[in-house]
């Protein structure tokens, strides 16, 4: 063979290799763009791959019992093959099941023929023991090639990624190397990649010591819940919608230091300089003026990513959401030290119907950014809310309101038992 034949030929392979093997590779596993490399729910999911295994799941299952986490598993068909009651009893628990294929091999080593056979077997394994495929996938080590993105085109499977993960598998690191790294890259939407099987040999009985101390610094020092693994029917365009409007309250937030009072809790906290009217409380005491150190509300919008698209029902459960939530900012701006001088809190909002009967005041919002931010605030319900574009906003009008409570009746009435120092 010449050697201008040679180099068509390895040209034409290197061509192949590179739009089967490496763009998949980068489009979808490392740029997350179709698949899912988070989750849009209000917290962070914890998966498991590799599984299941007859010594470690069992242990695994009864500590994410312990803890009242709801996991996801992405199995292993061979395993599966082998431990079918294993499966079950992580369906009968509540916990998400994923197929991780039929063997632990790499998407690179596949051919076309054999990624769509062995893909299709691990989901007819499955499905043979929980009456049902799975609808949603992880390809081993996160690789990809372009016959199996059409397998999941066909088979109408997500492809689910993630986007923090502890290194887990070598069996030398300590609970802390493997929380710590997980913990710099875990945020809202984040989904865990763990094991509870296969690594190193020790590995899996690290992770699931890790468990409990992960489990509780992501409630305690992050503030976020852990939450099952869920996936809302959106359009990519909302999708991106969503991050671009994430990314901006994560910078108005960092810059306001907006907090959040806990893992659950439907508000968040800034402390500002007030610049709008006068407050005055029903006994005729001025709360605030321009220029007083006040505590603004925010609500933590990602928390109202509720389901369903019925608006009486969604309205019922973010009332109580509300109602849940009040306790425990009264207790935060009792006991906090930052918010001893703090007379007021207030928000500036649009949704302020049924706030009186809360035990807040409504006032009108002055200043002439007021149709601004009455816009903003209605692209936000359009992008939060379950029912989307669908949510009819014309009723809450254009203008929000000051939406304003005092420290002490804040404090007296849903913290009654307080003792106001």
């Amino acid at each position: 063979m010449r050697i201008e034949e040679l180099t068509g030929f390895f040209s034409v392979l290197l061509i192949f290799f590179i739009l089967y093997c490496v763009m998949p590779e980068v489009v979808f596993h490392f740029l997350g763009i179709g698949s899912w490399k988070r989750q849009y729910s209000p917290g962070v999911t914890l998966t498991f791959d590799d599984g299941p295994d007859p010594v470690y799941t069992p242990k695994l299952l009864e500590i994410l019992a312990k803890e009242k986490i709801t996991a996801c598993f992405f199995l292993l068909g061979e395993k599966v093959q082998k431990y079918p009651d294993l499966v079950k009893m992580i369906e009968s628990q509540g916990h998400r099941i994923g197929s991780h294929g039929y063997r632990h091999r790499h998407a690179w080593l596949m051919s076309p023929h054999k990624t769509w056979e062995l893909w299709d077997k691990s989901m007819e394994i499955i499905r043979n023991v929980i009456g049902k495929e799975p609808d949603i996938i992880r390809p081993p080590w996160g690789g990809m090639n372009l016959s199996l993105f059409l397998w999941s085109l066909f088979r109408k499977k997500k492809i689910v990624i993630w986007n923090a993960m502890g290194r887990d598998w070598v069996g030398n690191r300590s609970c802390s190397q493997i929380i710590n790294r997980i913990l710099r890259n875990t945020k809202e939407g984040t989904i865990i990649l763990l094991h509870d099987s296969r690594g190193d040999e020790g590995a899996p009985a690290n992770t699931l010591a890790c468990i409990h101390e992960l489990s509780l610094k992501i409630k305690s020092s992050l503030k976020l819940p852990l939450v099952p693994l869920t996936f809302p029917e959106w359009s990519l365009l909302r999708r991106i919608a969503f991050r671009v409007w994430e990314q901006w309250e994560h910078f108005y937030s960092k810059i306001n230091h907006v907090q959040r009072i806990n893992e659950e809790n439907i508000f968040r906290i800034s402390l500002n300089h007030y610049h709008g009217p006068d407050l005055i409380n029903g006994n005729g005491e001025l709360l605030a003026s321009k220029g007083d150190l006040v505590g603004e509300i925010h609500l933590d919008n990602i928390r109202f990513q509720l389901s369903g698209s019925d608006p009486q029902s969604i309205g019922i459960r973010t009332l109580k959401l509300v109602r849940r939530s009040l306790p425990d900012l009264a207790r935060y701006v009792s006991s906090d030290p930052e918010n001893r001088e703090v007379k007021v809190y207030l928000g500036i909002t649009l949704l302020n119907r049924g706030v009186k009967g809360l035990g807040f005041n409504v006032q009108e919002y002055p200043s002439p950014m007021g149709r601004i931010i009455g816009l903003c605030q209605k692209i936000l319900i359009r992008i939060y809310h379950p029912a989307g574009k669908q949510r009819r906003t014309e009723s809450l009008g254009n203008k929000p309101k000051i939406v304003w409570i005092g420290k002490e009746d804040l404090i007296k009435k849903y913290t009654p038992q307080k003792i106001i120092s």
